[in-house]
């Protein structure tokens, strides 16, 4: 099969959550050919529009991120991006890298650029991630392994209103047990270290804060992944643990431990 170049080139999108430790994530392709443009990025719709809730919990700053899509598809669009590659690279402490990993190849049966980007994103993004723990995948599996008897709920995604100086605001959490006391769970990512970490463990501080107070809610529950434990990690938690209780999803005996704060059994092995 004859292979050529068709005149484009593909480049890679990575995403830098902790400049310190500058361990980068793939988080996008591009492809730029003579027919067009393609791209495939982390919560990318079919649209090309951006789902917030399905980009890694190692990217924070969802408009920026989506920003930053934004301002990639118009400089590829135009022609430019790989001529912005040099001027991003004499720049220190951006979290958001573009490299050029080579030509776009002509090979039969042809295929687009979006069909080349979308195959490339499975090759180098998608796989990584999944590689990564996913704690909403963990919590489920462990929600499942508990006996709820009747008058015992579990909500998914619950929004309460609350006031921050007089203004209303809405705080979510990822799950309301109800029955004879209301117990609120939300999961938190350890995946992430330095001030993006302390900023989502202040967040969920803040949430807690703000219901209990205005709500009448005392119990609280953070769900996380042993796997990504670390020294800055188990600092937090001792923390978290002043204000909730706290279950490793990724321990065997997670089910009987949150079983056990819910007041639920859990189901036999």
């Amino acid at each position: 099969m004859e292979v050529n170049e068709m005149g484009g080139s593909w480049f890679l999108v990575k995403y830098v959550d902790d400049i310190f430790r500058n361990e980068p994530i793939n988080i996008g392709v591009v492809v730029t050919a003579e027919e067009g443009i393609g791209s495939h990025f982390l919560g990318q719709r079919p649209d090309g529009s951006i789902n917030g809730q399905k980009i890694s919990k190692r990217i924070h700053g969802v408009e920026t991120y989506k920003a930053w899509v934004k301002f990639i598809h118009k400089e590829a669009a135009r022609g430019s991006l790989e001529d912005r590659i040099a001027g991003l690279a004499k720049r220190t402490g951006d979290r958001y890298l573009i490299e050029r990993r080579g030509p776009v190849l002509d090979s039969e049966p042809r295929i687009s650029p979006t069909q080349l980007a979308n195959e490339l994103f499975a090759a180098l993004v998608s796989a990584e991630m999944e590689s990564t723990p996913n704690l909403e995948a963990m919590a489920e599996r462990t929600l499942k392994k508990l006996r709820f008897p009747p008058g015992v709920t579990i909500d998914r995604s619950v929004d309460y209103k609350v006031k921050v100086r007089d203004v209303p605001q809405l705080v979510s959490f990822d799950y309301r047990c109800s029955g004879g006391t209301t117990t609120l769970l939300d999961r938190l990512s350890f995946v992430r270290h330095g001030k993006p970490l302390m900023q989502s463990v202040n967040d969920l501080l803040f949430r807690i804060e703000a219901v209990e107070r205005q709500q009448g809610i005392h119990e609280f529950v953070a769900l996380y992944s042993g796997a990504d434990r670390s020294d800055e990690s188990e600092r937090q938690l001792r923390v978290l643990n002043k204000f909730a209780h706290t279950v490793d999803l990724s321990s065997e005996s997670a089910p009987d431990d949150l079983g056990e704060i819910l007041g639920v059994p859990a189901l036999s092995a």
